[in-house]
């Protein structure tokens, strides 16, 4: 028996259609089988079979009827020679359609299509195009078309509808690869036609031109998906195709080599470098399941994709930057400076904690809390804008105006095995912002009151000129004394320290000392913003927080090595490991190797299930081994928050990590009470390596706080 989701609803049975009943039986069967395997609520059943406005009274007795229609139509169906049959299970709070996946063509369509992608990772591109076209001719029209035509809208149904236009695009890859340039050009202009805005379809259309010597054509398609973005979205295409027009106009070598279209993205933490810079992989056949190969920065990732729009709390920034003398020049002088500028508002932002969505001409907005609002958001924010300002204050071409805002916006996401990416966002606090981005002056950051409201002491701000509730933002305040006590001193030694393990590839450990109040958090807080604030990238900075009583001992090293990896709170299983996997994959080791880190590493990840006879020592170890790794690749700031309350074998860790981590620049940095010294009275001492900072409470402090406090001298690196 077969069911059928890709295309008008159907089950057979011997090759033979098998009647499903009426409208809203057809629909509970499709819902069910859309989130076949999982536990679907009645009352969600309900409200996918009517609007809620809609709903009569006898809405669950009509859903009761459906349900027990279905459960006789499976009984009636016969036993299927392999595989197990199906069956309709109610469970708490509602019901549960198992299907065996090799029954159901949407599960059969997304292996095939994972099979392909894994595929054309290994760079065996004939394999993969046979693969995705056998996924991609599964489909017999619009996905679940008769229920859709009577008016199902459900969210399920765009989402499959767009995994086929991404896995169509993956062929199209495959194709280009296998030098079939000729026979994609058709299909490829239909789909351009019909989904003008996806830029990756557009970039294949243009190299598949190009390679038939039709160079004009190729940059007519680059055109018209300007206009399209434009018109519809008011955005610039993004940097790849910008680059990919840019190559066509220079007649760039690479273009004429088999490969498909290139997914560019901005350099991150938690992508692969560049290709140019990473290991290609051999075409060797996929390792074990638990073991996935994860494909290249230039491959896209497995799983289908999903959209949705949500209300979040964001602070937004706008920032124009202003060219001078690029009326009278080239072309593609103009492109080359807009694109460095932006690629610096990128850069910057980022390290703050924000998320670039959207660049028009000189016109650049961040949004900061997209992926989960924090407290400092707008503080992050004015700082980033602070530091653009000071960044292109160096030069005397162009000059910087920014706003800043916050409130409320609907965001629309898309989420994948990537995480969750920012599309569009509108709402009132996006108007405000272009707004007061009119009245700005050059070389000024101005902010909203909600913002100024937001950031409290931390800026030193004043009125606006003559505008309501519009504030600028001078500079980053000073902390008074009697509040969070000014801690330049002891920020300039971390930033020591750190510039010394850089630049002579020598790991280190500091602890910092202090009683409650006296001022450890903010030190790290600025600690990070020092680093954020320099031209080049000083170090990447991992932040793990101290684990409460209901934690287990892995929390913290979990927590490194999630950011290192960018999983985020709620990425399901699947998109864990895929993260994990891809983040190892830039590590220059050993493909054995980085199995092993894989292995060993996963149980410490959130949702995992940890093995039954785990050594949490081992595993340590090998976390030590991780760390070691990922600063031989770039410098690696480790910030452990409250260490006092680790346990014995991570502190036992930690002692040893700057000894066995060799020569790479790494700088581990953690923060205790003075408990720490009572637990372990000889913490680094005698050691190579490790400093111990304590920071003192100012004068007017509490005296409590004063006698809790335990003085330590900073011990000499002297020796490392």
């Amino acid at each position: 028996m077969q069911f059928g989701l890709l295309g008008p609803l159907e089950v057979t049975a011997e090759g033979e259609p098998v009647p499903l009943g009426g409208t809203k039986q057809r629909a509970t069967l499709g819902y069910l089988l859309l989130r076949t395997n999982r536990v679907v609520a009645a009352s969600e059943l309900v409200q996918a079979l009517w609007d809620s406005d809609d709903a009569p009274v006898t809405a669950r007795k009509i859903l009761h009827n459906a349900i027990w229609g279905l459960r006789s139509m499976l009984a009636s169906l016969p036993a299927p020679e392999l595989g197990n049959p199906p069956a309709l299970v109610t469970r708490t709070p509602g019901y549960v359609l198992r299907v065996d996946p090799d029954h159901l063509d949407l599960s059969v369509f997304q292996r095939r299509v994972s099979e392909g992608r894994a595929a054309l990772a290994a760079d065996a591109p004939e394999t993969a195009a046979q693969l995705l076209r056998e996924g991609l001719d599964l489909w017999r029209g619009p996905v679940l078309a008769d229920l859709a035509e009577s008016g199902f809208a459900w969210p399920e149904i765009e989402a499959t509808r767009r995994t086929r236009l991404d896995a169509l695009e993956d062929l199209f890859d495959a194709e280009l690869a296998c030098g079939r340039h000729h026979s994609v050009i058709g299909d490829l202009t239909t789909l351009v036609d019909t989904e003008p805005l996806r830029e990756r379809a557009c970039g294949q259309l243009m190299i598949a031109l190009y390679r038939c010597g039709r160079q004009a054509d190729a940059l007519n398609v680059y055109d018209r998906a300007r206009s399209a973005l434009v018109d519809n979205l008011g955005l610039e295409p993004g940097h790849g195709l910008r680059m990919l027009q840019r190559s066509i106009l220079t007649h760039d070598a690479a273009l004429t080599q088999e490969v498909g279209w290139p997914v560019i993205r901005r350099a991150s933490a938690t992508l692969a470098p560049a290709p140019s810079e990473t290991p290609q992989p051999a075409a060797v056949p996929a390792g074990p399941q638990d073991e996935p190969r994860p494909a290249p920065a230039t491959a896209r990732s497995g799983g289908a994709p999903t959209t949705v729009t949500q209300r979040i709390a964001v602070t937004a920034v706008l920032v124009n930057v202003r060219h001078n003398g690029l009326d009278d020049a080239a072309p593609g002088e103009i492109n080359s400076t807009l694109c460095s500028a932006e690629d610096v508002v990128g850069q910057v932002v980022e390290r703050f904690g924000g998320t670039v969505t959207a660049s028009i001409g000189s016109v650049s907005l961040a949004l900061f809390g997209v992926h989960g609002p924090r407290h400092d958001d707008p503080e992050r924010a004015v700082r980033a804008a602070l530091t653009l300002r000071e960044r292109f204050a160096d030069d005397q071409e162009p000059s910087l105006r920014a706003a800043v805002t916050t409130g409320q916006a609907l965001i629309r996401l898309r989420s994948g095995a990537d995480g969750a990416s920012p599309l569009t966002a509108a709402g009132s606090v996006l108007d405000d912002g272009r707004t007061l981005l009119t009245r700005v002056p050059e070389g000024e950051v101005w902010m909203s009151g909600a913002t100024r409201r937001a950031t409290g002491t931390a800026v030193v701000a004043r009125p606006a000129g003559d505008i309501p509730d519009a504030w600028q933002a001078v500079s980053l305040a000073r902390q008074e004394t009697g509040g969070v006590p000014d801690r330049a001193y002891e920020l300039g030694v971390l930033n020591g320290l750190l510039d010394w393990a850089r630049n002579r590839s020598v790991p280190h450990l500091v602890t910092v000392l202090g009683a409650p109040g006296v001022g450890k958090s903010h030190l790290l807080r600025e600690f990070g913003y020092s680093i954020a604030r320099q031209p080049e990238t000083a170090g990447r900075i991992l932040v793990a927080r101290g684990p409460t009583a209901q934690d287990g001992p892995e929390t913290m090293p979990g927590q490194i090595l999630a950011e290192y990896s960018g999983i985020l709170p709620g990425d399901p299983a699947r998109v864990v490991r895929e993260k994990l996997t891809a983040a190892l994959w830039r590590l220059p080791v050993t493909e054995e190797r980085r199995g092993r880190l894989r292995r060993t590493l996963l149980p410490l990840l959130p949702g995992m299930p940890a093995p039954e006879q785990v050594r949490m020592p081992e595993v340590l170890a090998v976390w030590s081994e991780f760390l070691a790794v990922a600063a031989a690749l770039e410098p690696l700031v480790v910030v452990l928050d409250d260490v006092h309350r680790a346990d014995d074998a991570l502190l036992d860790r930690l002692e040893q990590l700057a000894d066995g981590a060799g020569s790479v620049p790494l700088i581990v940095v953690a923060t205790a009470r003075p408990e720490l010294l009572e637990r372990r009275p000889g913490w680094g001492g005698g050691r190579r390596r490790v400093s111990t900072l304590t920071l003192l409470p100012p004068p007017n402090h509490p005296p409590a706080a004063v006698s809790a406090t335990r003085k330590v001298a900073l011990a000499s690196p002297v020796g490392v």
